[in-house]
């Protein structure tokens, strides 16, 4: 895998906000792909699981290494590459086979240069206006039981909704984190929280104080972007799913100041 920096200290600053028309207005490489980082998930291992939007066409994009795992957290978001906000131009690799739903945004890749870091507003903008209405809308209608999507299902597996910084709460539940809220037809949501910061406190407790100080901090008058995406298949603690599940999960928050 080969790693480069281009501009590490390019912070995107026009006075004024546009998501990712600023960001493509400003970023292009030919043969190349560019994304604005938007979550980054802790998984085991030491490994981390990054996505983001691809800032030409809006496209959701998971980055992978050319053998299909995911990145050392030591390496590339210790070392400020992989990071929420940043900028990355990927060139691809050849392709391999991934299960869906993970199929429709895996994208192997042989190169990864860092460009620049968005600002938190290009990046609050770029979610909002590819978000969806609701969780069942970003898993194109596939969840069952509010909770899960079945293996194998060709549906997308990354997302964002907007949720009003009034309704959402963290807390730990069953030795997780999770943040809930509930939405206009009065239903309750409860994602659990693979969020690298939150996942990296020194407690559950710490991590959920954490993430609720970062939704206090959202603007009154502008919803907090919820950053969605589904596990890897998972058969059961004792194999009872046949077939497995994706189960919904809270990737990372992006907040308006």
């Amino acid at each position: 895998m080969a790693y480069m920096s281009g501009n590490d200290s390019g912070t995107i600053d026009e006075g004024g906000s546009m998501g990712l028309k600023s960001l493509s207005s400003q970023y292009k490489i030919d043969g190349e792909r560019q994304i604005v980082i938007t979550e980054v998930t802790r998984m085991t291992g030491g490994m981390v699981c990054v996505a983001g939007l691809d800032i030409h066409s809006g496209a959701m994009i998971r980055p992978l290494q050319p053998d299909g795992r995911n990145w050392e957290q030591s390496k590339w978001v210790d070392k400020d590459y992989m990071v929420v906000g940043n900028i990355l131009s990927l060139v691809p690799a050849a392709a391999g086979s991934s299960a869906y739903p993970h199929a429709s945004e895996d994208y192997r890749v042989k190169t990864v240069r860092r460009l620049g870091t968005a600002s938190n507003d290009d990046l609050y903008i770029a979610c909002r206006d590819n978000s969806d209405s609701d969780a069942d809308s970003v898993f194109d209608n596939q969840i069952n039981d509010e909770k899960y999507v079945v293996a194998g299902t060709k549906c997308r597996s990354l997302g964002c909704i907007m949720v009003s910084h009034s309704k959402l709460k963290a807390s730990v539940f069953y030795d997780k984190i999770q943040v809930s809220y509930r939405d206009s037809q009065g239903s309750w949501h409860n994602f659990p929280v693979t969020d690298l910061t939150a996942k990296s406190s020194k407690s559950l407790e710490e991590g959920a104080a954490s993430l609720n100080e970062r939704i206090s901090m959202s603007s009154y008058f502008k919803p907090v972007a919820l950053r969605l995406g589904l596990s890897r298949a998972w058969k059961g603690k004792n194999n009872e799913y046949n077939p497995m599940r994706c189960y919904v999960q809270l990737n990372g928050i992006i907040v308006s100041a």
